[in-house]
Parts: structure tokens; sequence; C-alpha cells
């Protein structure tokens, strides 16, 4: 038995978003007819797509197969639909998934704006998470990572490092100009994220998280920019900000972008990854705001 596009067509959103449930939402059918049909399919096979699990579904070798054919049947038919049209209308077309940590969203945002306004039949989904392991199940197409683990399946890109520095409102400054490290009321991070290794050194250099703790990078910024205190964050977030103690070092982070090599093979996809290199290239290009002793 051959699959036809139909079932391919399913397989592929699958593949795509990693669960019946988010393939089902990017088809608009219901997830229980994603799973009948691939399960009926699986059947009439005779051998597994699909490994099922509690956070989602990825292929099997046999799965790997049909989608690697199910991505040229895509191509096949965009090319064919484009067949007479002019250029301004045959232009890149499909959804990306983007995850990255809330700290990037900014970036990812101006990427997706980038990519959607020259070809307004792609669209870009930002899933604003830290989980590691939903690039490698085929959740996200791309993936921001601060740290490389080593999976032989992904590419990863080495796009520079995320330095680290103090920082204060101008507005703060004016009303305690003498802050120290000792007297300075720092917005600190609530547990898992103080123990990141730049609040660790954060900690040993005397700056406490005092009085207020956040659980956001996002929620420490806006405080910081209130004027309600001085926290450790990455410089490309402070470039509004006054950097103190620039004595004070802590560790980089290398920043990378991650994808699977299936994912580079659709061009809506190829050119979001590299205009979002772009823009990440470029934050992260030196020229950080001045720092005070």
């Amino acid at each position: 038995m051959e699959a036809n596009w139909d079932d391919l067509r399913l397989l592929l959103a699958v593949w795509r978003r990693g669960s019946f449930l988010q393939a089902g939402q990017l088809l608009g059918v219901a997830a229980s007819t994603v799973s009948r049909r691939l399960s009926q399919l699986e059947t009439a096979l005779g051998e597994p797509l699909l490994q099922r699990g509690v956070e989602g579904c990825w292929l099997t070798p046999r799965g790997q197969s049909l989608v690697e054919v199910a991505l040229a049947a895509e191509e096949g038919l965009r090319r064919q639909s484009t067949v007479g049209l002019t250029q301004s209308q045959s232009e890149l077309r499909g959804s990306i998934l983007v995850s990255a940590g809330e700290g990037f969203a900014p970036w990812v945002l101006e990427a997706a704006h980038r990519v959607t306004s020259v070809h307004p039949g792609c669209s870009v989904e930002l899933q604003v998470s830290a989980e590691f392991h939903k690039l490698a199940r085929g959740v996200a197409d791309i993936a921001v990572r601060t740290a490389h683990q080593g999976e032989p399946s992904l590419i990863y890109r080495a796009l520079g490092k995320l330095e680290y520095g103090v920082f204060a409102s101008a507005d703060l400054l004016r009303r305690c100009p003498d802050i120290t490290p000792a007297t300075a009321a720092t917005i600190g991070l609530l547990p898992p994220l103080d123990n990141l290794p730049q609040m660790r050194a954060a900690k040993a250099a005397g700056l406490e998280g005092r009085q207020i703790r956040v659980s956001s990078f996002t929620t420490q910024v806006e405080a910081v920019r209130r004027g309600m205190g001085i926290a450790v964050m990455p410089r490309i977030l402070g470039r509004d900000l006054v950097e103190l103690f620039a004595s004070m070092t802590f560790p980089a982070m290398e920043i990378y972008l991650v994808t699977r090599p299936q994912a580079l093979k659709q061009a809506h996809i190829k050119h979001c990854f590299e205009v979002l290199e772009q823009v990440l290239s470029e934050a992260l290009a030196p020229g950080q705001p001045g720092a005070i002793p």
C-alpha cells in the first residue's frame, strides 16, 4: 500500500508539531482524527510510523522515510501551484515555529516581522520556552539556545556570546548617586533561575536579591527600568540603562541557533533561519552601553 497525500499531510503536521493535538490545530482538524488516520496508515503498512509518549510523538525510521517523501511531494505541489504566477505571487509560503527563551523574544519577533513583511504567505509562531528537548522531538522548527547539547541529529550555529553586567536606570542613579553593591536594592530571581552561573557570581560579589524577587527575566528588566532596583542582566537587554560596577565580571553564555537538517530543506524555514541568524548576530555584536565604576 502507498500512502496518499492526505495521509502524508497528517504525518508532516505531527512531525512539525510533535503531537496529535498541535498537528490538529495546525491543520484545523480534531486530534482524534489525526491519531485515528495515522493508526490506520500504520496498520495498512504493517509497521509503526510514530513512537508515542507522554510528551508527544517522534518518528520511527519508517516514519522518517515517509516524511522525506512527503516533503518532496509538498515541494512539488508548491512549485506546481505557482506555475504562471507573477514573482510577487510566488514568494515563500508556510508556517515556522521558533522556540526561544523570553529574553530573546524581541529579536525573534524582529526576524518574524522581516520575514512576513517580505513574504506574506509565511507565518511565524514564537513559543517562549526553555525546554531544549522540544527541537529534537520535532515540535519546533528553529530554536535559540544557550547550551550545546551535542545532539548529532541537529545543526548548531554559534552566533556569539551573551555578556552580562549590572544595570540600573538613570532615574535610580539620580536618586541614589552613591550606590554601592552593599547598599543597592537588587531585583533578584527566584529558583531555579537564581542558580545560573551569572547569578551565583553576583551573590559571591555581594549582590543579593533583597525585598523583590521575580521568576521572569522580562519582569526583572521592567522593574529595573522603573527604578525599583539594580539587577544582573544580559547587556543586550540593558542598552537603555546604565551599567554599574565595571570591575565585576560574570560568565558569558554562548548563543546558538539550532534546527534540524530536514527543516532546512524547506525554503521558508531556511529563509527564516538565515534572517534570525542575522538579527541575533547584530544584537550580539560589540557596541555595548558605557559602564560607570
